[in-house]
């Protein structure tokens, strides 16, 4: 699967596979790589996770594991972006069911 994310007005492309799905701890672990992902780190993970809240409902709690290739690689903030947009944009489909 190819994902375009616009990240400091630049559009980058990767390809992102699921390394696992952990459905008791509702916890899906992806790895993006490939293209631009590549030439700026050595690895870049993301981590989905859905915890139930007590009185219903749940809260997404997304982890992004990364190494740089080197120092001069900024960090992935367009990414955090990037994850939030999803997760609002789940929470209305969602509440829309």
């Amino acid at each position: 699967m190819i994902v375009s994310e616009r990240t400091d007005g630049k559009v980058t492309t990767c390809f992102e596979s699921i390394e696992s799905v952990d459905e008791e701890k509702k916890t899906i672990n992806y790895k993006l790589f490939g293209e631009d992902i590549d030439h700026r780190f050595k690895v870049f993970k993301l981590v989905f996770q859905a915890i139930d809240k007590n009185q219903g409902g749940a809260i997404i709690k997304w982890t992004i594991e990364y190494e740089k290739v080197d120092e001069k690689v900024d960090p992935p903030y367009g990414y955090i972006e990037y994850v939030h947009k999803c997760t609002r944009d789940m929470d209305v489909h969602l509440v829309k069911a």
